[in-house]
């Protein structure tokens, strides 16, 4: 159960601190793509070079594009965990696609495509087919901080 209101871009947190170097800190709760959510924007990405693949940095823009997850603001696809200082959008798609790779959806590293590339496998063309007509997007929430440069 969330007991912290969302924050986004309208409302900005309080409880912002100066980091090092100039930097302010802000404490939120982000919005992302719920882990099996992201799964048929994968494939559907992943299925426009079945046969070539598509490199990873591409994926994860396309996914987090307003098309698959229009709920998403500039925040929370900025968004880090406070932790590791990972952006939370693009960790949970990676998440997915290793899901995906379990499985069997998408082709392993060095298995049918190189590093870097992913590559759906049959089965995971089969179901964005299958499945696209049916999906809609679902979310989960974080609490996470952004790190902006001092005005």
């Amino acid at each position: 159960m969330l007991t912290t209101p969302y924050v986004d871009s309208t409302t900005r947190p309080s409880n912002s601190i100066r980091g090092k170097r100039g930097r302010v800190i802000s404490r939120l709760r982000a919005r992302s793509p719920s882990r099996n959510s992201a799964e048929i924007p994968i494939l559907f990405v992943l299925s426009k070079a079945p046969d070539m693949g598509v490199q990873t940095w591409v994926v994860l823009q396309e996914v987090r594009d307003a098309k698959w997850f229009g709920k998403l603001d500039n925040d929370d696809r900025a968004a880090l965990y406070s932790r590791s200082k990972r952006k939370i959008t693009d960790s949970v798609i990676k998440w997915s696609k290793k899901n995906l790779v379990a499985k069997g959806e998408i082709f392993p590293a060095g298995e049918g495509c190189e590093v870097g590339v992913w590559k759906a496998t049959p089965i995971g063309l089969n179901r964005v087919k299958e499945e696209i007509g049916s999906w809609s997007p679902s979310y989960s929430y974080h609490d996470a901080i952004i790190i902006e440069e001092e005005k």
